[in-house]
């Protein structure tokens, strides 16, 4: 409901329908739309934004003419870190009916 409350967000990310007059389902928009209300929000804080950043500038790489850098396995395991740090601090908002559904790290 708060995404879709959000009409000046939704509309400077292009995640709204001027002629329907509606927002775009989250579910259809692509990584910009969904960057830039995220960061609005501050949703998963400066390091979680500077890890889409780095994942959006690295899969972009591969789709360039230019010679840009792809990283290396360093970076990559960086931001592996980072990405688990991200998917655990977003965990921790969920609620969960049971404890049973609960994810657990084996």
């Amino acid at each position: 409901m708060d995404y879709k409350a959000d009409l000046d967000v939704l509309k400077k990310a292009n995640a709204f329908d001027h002629k329907k007059q509606k927002a775009f389902s989250p579910d259809g928009l692509t990584l910009q739309p969904l960057k830039i209300f995220v960061k609005e929000h501050d949703l998963i804080g400066a390091d979680g934004n500077a890890l889409v950043d780095l994942v959006q500038e690295r899969r972009n790489t591969i789709h360039a003419f230019k010679d840009k850098p792809l990283g290396d396995g360093a970076e990559l395991q960086l931001a592996m870190r980072g990405y688990l740090v991200l998917l655990r601090r977003v965990n921790e908002r969920l609620p969960y009916p049971d404890n049973v559904y609960a994810p657990r790290e084996i």
